[in-house]
């Protein structure tokens, strides 16, 4: 089978995009040389009709990523393009960063729920963690008694969890556990969610990179991921799948957990979600010109997982070639 779309990339419209040569127009003159069929450009967005959004989607707001079409006319002829996103699910508040009307503006709708860098919005911090950035808050309230207590607990926050676990007396916390179930909980709950759902029956809605622990260094996500049994993940597929839900076969996802599909985690995970009766779209997530190059390694996933024509979503069916 040969794939022939990529529907999750980013370019400078979002703010983790570090390529000032990713424009649009690049984009799809590039997809066209390696011979996609069907282009997604699927930039961070929080619609602005959703409270709670975070500092780093302050800008990303709906307008913002619609810039992106005045180029979608130049694309080059036999170029398919589509008009996504990639919104945001908090776990920690169950707040889902879209609605159905905002979706309405997308031709499908890329939802997350393993941005667990994004600490105590989509994942808690680790508990010891929590009770040293308490003490660090009441230290400086104590020390500083003129700060509000909104500016004290922005500088106990300040702080990189990394640079706190040095000094945590003693880490009691399974971190690999922790995240493990993290992961399995977020997905759960965003399968749950009332705003998720409707928007499902509205518009083709994939999740991205399904349970890729993004918050651990790349030697520890193979532990994460063993920690997830087949049982826990056909369970939890098989709610998205009754939701018609499609799953993200992130590139960047599968290659950063791993370099080799041979025992790659990710590989199983998928298969769990093919045995669970999902059905499936590919993408690089791309944030660089460069990195649209990794679309060729598409096909060897494909096999590795096990997949065909008709385990592909009707929004890319098109785009693959037996």
């Amino acid at each position: 089978m040969k794939i022939l779309h990529d529907i999750h990339t980013h370019n400078v419209l979002s703010n983790c995009c570090r390529d000032f040569n990713a424009t649009v127009i690049a984009y799809m003159n590039r997809e066209k040389e390696l011979g996609i069929k069907t282009f997604g450009l699927s930039n961070h967005v929080w619609d602005r009709a959703v409270p709670g959004w975070s500092g780093w989607y302050r800008t990303q707001h709906i307008a913002h990523s619609e810039e992106a079409k005045y180029a979608f006319d130049k694309a080059p002829e036999g170029l398919k393009v589509l008009f996504g996103c990639e919104t945001e699910y908090f776990a920690c508040h169950d707040i889902l960063g879209m609605t159905v009307e905002g979706a309405k503006h997308y031709d499908y709708v890329l939802v997350p729920h393993a941005h667990m860098h994004m600490r105590n919005n989509v994942m808690w911090d680790y508990p010891e963690i929590i009770e040293l950035r308490e003490e660090i808050r009441a230290r400086i309230s104590e020390t500083l008694p003129f700060l509000s207590e909104k500016q004290t607990e922005k500088m106990a926050n300040a702080l990189n969890e990394n640079d706190l676990i040095a000094h945590v007396p003693e880490m009691k916390t399974d971190i690999i556990g922790f995240v493990a179930d993290a992961l399995y909980d977020g997905f759960n709950a965003l399968m749950s969610h009332e705003g998720f759902i409707r928007i499902s029956g509205a518009v083709p809605v994939s999740v991205a990179h399904p349970f890729q622990p993004l918050v651990l260094a790349e030697e520890h996500r193979q532990d994460v991921l063993r920690r997830l049994s087949d049982e826990k993940l056909i369970e939890s597929f098989r709610r998205a799948a009754a939701l018609g839900v499609s799953m993200d076969v992130n590139l960047t996802a599968i290659y950063d957990t791993h370099p080799v599909l041979e025992g790659n985690e990710m590989i199983r995970v998928l298969r769990m979600a093919k045995k669970a009766g999902c059905k499936f779209n590919f993408g690089t997530d791309a944030h660089s010109v460069e990195k649209l190059e990794w679309i060729n390694r598409a096909d060897e996933v494909a096999e590795h997982i096990g997949l065909c024509k008709d385990d592909m979503s009707e929004l890319v069916r098109d785009a693959v070639a037996d």
